[in-house]
């Protein structure tokens, strides 16, 4: 770990947040550097002089964080947060008794799948950050059957109320009784992006699970987790530009 370094980044390194939340923090006036609050993100932080303090806790800067990694299957019901202020069920309640970890991204309360958990805030960083194109991959179910002029138009781009068209990839489709089973690559990390695509052309979706990202597969039931490989990490980071 370098001796100067920006201080979102660093809390990153030690396993305290992600740089995002680390940002937060800052602006919420809760982080101090040689007791001065912050005014703001871009501080340069002296790993081996400053005194970093956040909520009234001093934080060890030399401390080398061991990471945790970790897959959860998300059932529906269930907000992506570490803490909801109107006492809603959240994933943390679901690995309670692991400490230090926040989830990488977000999955919608109605959506299930997978989930990576860590305390590994530059990794975090780099699989949300939509320069690295992280590939996540969604099953859709919707009721009935699709047109295969809608499959072209979500595919060319679906104007969902945003600055820029929405664009999936469809790689396979199932007819089913009175369904359809579709899935969809994306690369990007829009607020219910694939919800709204479907919606805005007049599709009912009975379900949406996320069973891929950054080349990871769901394996585990509905409710449970397990650790990453080692060989799942590296695979991570490596897609993340890391290693």
């Amino acid at each position: 770990m370098s001796k100067l370094i920006r201080i979102n980044k660093l809390l990153s390194q030690l396993g305290v947040s992600s740089r995002r939340k680390a940002d937060e923090m800052i602006a919420q006036g809760r982080v101090s550097v040689n007791s001065k609050p912050l005014s703001g993100p871009g501080a340069m932080i002296n790993t081996e002089k400053d005194q970093i303090v956040i909520d009234g806790k001093i934080i060890d800067t030399k401390t080398n964080c061991s990471h945790t990694y970790i897959m959860l299957h998300k059932p529906a019901g269930y907000i992506t947060t570490l803490k909801d202020t109107h006492q809603r069920r959240t994933v943390m309640d679901l690995v309670s008794n692991l400490k230090g970890i926040f989830p990488v991204g977000r999955l919608d309360k109605d959506t299930t799948g997978l989930l990576i958990l860590t305390n590994d805030g530059e990794l975090s960083h780099r699989l949300m950050h939509p320069s690295y194109e992280i590939e996540k991959i969604y099953e859709v179910v919707i009721a009935g059957a699709i047109k295969r002029s809608d499959i072209k138009r979500i595919e060319q781009g679906i104007d969902i109320g945003d600055e820029k068209v929405s664009r999936l990839k469809i790689s396979n489709i199932l007819n089913g009784k009175g369904e359809t089973i579709i899935k969809v690559n994306i690369h990007e990390g829009r607020k219910r992006q694939i919800r709204r695509t479907f919606e805005a052309l007049g599709y009912r979706i009975k379900s949406l699970r996320r069973v891929a990202y950054a080349g990871l597969r769901l394996d585990v039931k509905e409710g449970s987790y397990r650790q990453l490989k080692a060989d799942e990490v590296s695979a991570l980071k490596k897609s993340a530009g890391l290693i």
